[in-house]
Formats: C-alpha cells, sequence, structure tokens
C-alpha cells in the first residue's frame, strides 16, 4: 500500500491507555495470553477508569457481550448508489456508540477496532476492482475547522487501521476538500443536506493521478448519501472511475 499524503496528527487520549475486553485465546499462549491481556486492561482502568462506551459496564471502553454484538453482525447486502455500496452495519448498538466516541469526543483508542470492522466492506469493494492499475482509496473529505480542533481525520484514520498489515495493493490520496460554506450535516434536513453536500471539490493537485484510475470511496456514516454522491460526482469530473462505495454504518432515515 503506497501512502500519498502525509499521516494524520492522531490525538492522545488516557483511553487509548484503558482498552477493549480481549476475545479468543493464543493458541501458542493458551489462557496465560488472556489472562494477561485482562490483567493489563484490568491495570489500565485503575489509572484511568473508564465504562462500556455502549452499556456503562465497568472497567472496559467496549465490554466483552457489546464487543460480541459488534463484531457478530451480518453484514448487509450491497446497496446501489450507481457503483455498489458496501457498509458493515447499521448505525446502531455498539457500533454507534464507539464511532460517536472517537469522533466526537476524542477517543482514538477506538480506531483499532472501528478499523477492523471497516475491512469487510472495504475488502468487498477491492474485489470490484479489476484493474491493471492498483485502485486508489478516497476519504471523504472533513471541514479544516473540525480537523484543527480534533487533531486528525477520523474518515481517514479508519481506513489507515483497516489497511494496516493487509498488504493490499492500492493508493491512498487525499483528493477531496471542503468548499467555502460547508457544514456539519447532523440536524439538516434533506433538501439542506443536499446543497451542503455540494460543497466539495477535488484537489488540483491529485486530478493527474486520479484520471483514468478505479476509485474506492470511503465515508464513515451514509444517511441520505448527499455527500458521497457529491463526492463521487466530483472525482467523476476528475476522469475518476468510482467503482464502489464503502461506510462504517448506514444510517435509517427518519420521516
Amino acid at each position: 500500500m503506497t501512502e500519498l499524503t502525509g499521516p494524520a496528527r492522531i490525538a492522545s487520549a488516557p483511553s487509548d491507555s484503558a482498552g477493549i475486553a480481549p476475545i479468543g485465546v493464543d493458541p501458542a499462549g493458551g489462557g496465560l495470553v488472556r489472562r494477561l491481556e485482562e490483567l493489563r486492561l484490568d491495570l489500565a482502568a485503575l489509572l484511568w477508569p473508564t465504562a462500556c462506551v455502549h452499556c456503562g459496564a465497568a472497567d472496559r471502553d467496549v465490554c466483552l457481550p457489546c464487543l460480541v454484538e459488534l463484531r457478530e453482525q451480518e453484514m448487509p447486502a450491497p446497496f446501489s448508489a450507481g457503483p455498489p455500496v458496501f457498509v458493515r452495519a447499521a448505525y446502531a448498538g455498539p457500533l454507534r456508540a464507539a464511532l460517536v466516541a472517537f469522533k466526537h469526543e476524542g477517543r482514538t483508542g477506538f480506531a483499532r477496532e472501528l478499523g477492523r470492522q471497516l475491512r469487510p466492506p472495504l475488502a468487498a469493494a477491492l474485489a470490484c476492482c479489476t484493474g491493471p492499475a492498483a485502485p486508489v482509496i478516497v476519504a471523504a473529505p472533513s471541514r479544516p475547522s473540525r480537523t484543527r480542533q480534533r487533531g486528525y481525520r477520523p474518515v481517514e484514520l479508519l481506513v489507515s487501521r483497516a489497511l494496516r498489515g493487509q498488504r493490499v495493493p492500492c493508493l491512498r490520496l487525499r483528493a477531496l476538500r471542503t468548499t467555502r460554506g460547508r457544514a456539519g450535516q447532523v440536524g439538516l434536513g434533506p433538501a439542506e443536506r443536499l446543497e451542503n453536500a455540494r460543497r466539495i471539490a477535488v484537489r488540483g493537485d491529485t486530478r493527474r493521478v486520479l484520471s483514468g484510475r478505479e476509485v474506492i470511496l470511503v465515508d464513515d456514516v451514509i444517511t441520505t448519501g448527499a455527500t458521497v454522491a457529491a463526492a463521487r460526482d466530483a472525482l467523476a469530473s476528475a476522469g475518476a472511475q468510482v467503482v464502489a462505495i464503502v461506510a462504517l454504518c448506514r444510517s435509517e432515515r427518519r420521516s
């Protein structure tokens, strides 16, 4: 995997030192590995008291029952937004709780597990690529003001964690930017979301790389689909072929 952008700065937080309950046992170490990991998490919880982000159980950022629920969800069938859209699960339960904490509370320790959850839909999208050139993975852009506040770009960080150790032939490119007037989508109605979502453009210095290339577009949550549709159209205007769209979650629209 070739990185074409500078690494996002990752904000540290005490929650990074707490933990997520371990699942499974290392065959080489038997139960000892599990017990040592539990001991490490217990000690971390003494230094940085924590509770399950979803159910509130003490001493773990995500307790074992919630982690099992998160990991055992079946991935839904893809749907179409022009190209196929692959998502890991609905925007609900432990997955939603972990993503909210990661994205809005600065709890970057959740990036590891959320990146793991992003791997299945990302792998499905990569299977849509026919080559011969390596596909380009493009994350939906963050507003500059939010990036400064957080100290990291959430979607880029999730993609980085999803690809870590996977030996996937691809390019990661920071190809999109928001334009003047772009606001957060939360709380906007459908018409306002559509207008706001259009404030996305392709970075001029990436057009040469995008032209004629297969692209996978990645976002964290899809609600109305306005943001990914605008991003898809912007990439297509630069000559890219968006072969698939990936998201961690899909949020059901409320009437």
